[in-house]
């Protein structure tokens, strides 16, 4: 359904008049340039009652495709996916779109950062590219002359929004997992990246919107009566509950997406977990460098 704030009575408007197209300079009568298909730009189309409208608009959109997207990607995870590569797609949001909705809405609620590492991670925590990641951060403190302190504030502010904007390279990574755990499958790389993408859309904002928030306001409300509740994120219970629902969605989403049988999917999904998660020492990875290469 399509809402209008603006009135039905259409405005006057000079269909013989003769035009200039703004964009190639063809001469037309009309709303188009027959040439090139701009539109002619009409007084009401600047107003703010205009604007409103295409944003109550842009509103009912996310309302009626979103919400359908999103109960089936809680109820029955995979079967979006299925569905948008059988060509059932005019229902439901496009999944790159539920993708980038999801990440929108996890820059908006920044509770907990999963994906990001501090500088004194990449330099300490990482193995073999921690000795590198210090003699990197030491010859650019020696050729900036600034202090660790100084620079670990500009790391880290440019680190944590790349991390946000670069889950696409998770998304990849998982696609060829995906491609490699489901080979007999015979899908398409197309076919495992939607599954990947509906994934992270589910973690984003199962996990790190709606859960990081409930504890997140459950830790406020406590401290608001002088109990401290901030074991919830630096102790195992937000991790093992975040656990439980990535496994919930890669055992039903592998029934539902890929047709596996029941013994299968729970073979396959702690599989997946483990591969999923090495996944993100890699990132972590990229993301120092791309970080360092922007900074």
């Amino acid at each position: 359904m399509k809402f209008s704030l603006r009135s039905n009575k259409e405005p006057f408007f000079d269909m013989k008049l003769t035009r200039t197209c703004k964009v190639c300079a063809n001469t037309f009568s009309g709303r188009y340039c027959n040439v090139c298909g701009e539109k002619v730009t009409e007084p009401e189309e600047r107003s703010i009652l205009n604007f409103l409208d295409h944003l109550l608009n842009a509103f009912t959109f996310l309302d009626g495709k979103f919400i359908k997207s999103l109960k089936l990607l809680l109820t029955k995870p995979g079967q979006l996916s299925w569905n948008i590569a059988e060509g059932i797609r005019v229902p439901y949001m496009k999944m790159i779109s539920l993708f980038f909705v999801a990440n929108f809405f996890y820059f908006l609620f920044p509770v907990y950062d999963t994906y990001n590492s501090t500088l004194k991670t990449q330099m300490n925590d990482l193995g073999a590219h921690s000795r590198r990641a210090t003699e990197i951060v030491d010859e650019h403190l020696k050729n900036h002359t600034m202090t660790i302190q100084e620079f670990q504030e500009r790391y880290q502010d440019k680190s944590t929004n790349l991390s946000k904007m670069l889950i696409v390279l998770l998304v990849l990574m998982l696609s060829v997992i995906l491609m490699v755990v489901h080979y007999q499958g015979k899908k398409y790389f197309y076919d495992h990246l939607l599954f990947a993408l509906e994934f992270y859309s589910f973690q984003l904002l199962v996990n790190l919107v709606v859960l990081a928030n409930i504890f997140y306001w459950v830790i406020q409300g406590a401290a608001y009566f002088g109990i401290d509740w901030q074991f919830l994120f630096s102790g195992n219970i937000f991790s093992i509950l975040s656990t439980i629902t990535i496994c919930y969605f890669l055992f039903r989403g592998q029934i539902n997406f890929y047709g596996s049988k029941w013994y299968w999917s729970a073979f396959k999904t702690p599989l997946l977990i483990f591969l999923m998660f090495s996944t993100i020492h890699y990132y972590r990875i990229a993301l120092f460098y791309i970080t360092m290469w922007l900074i």
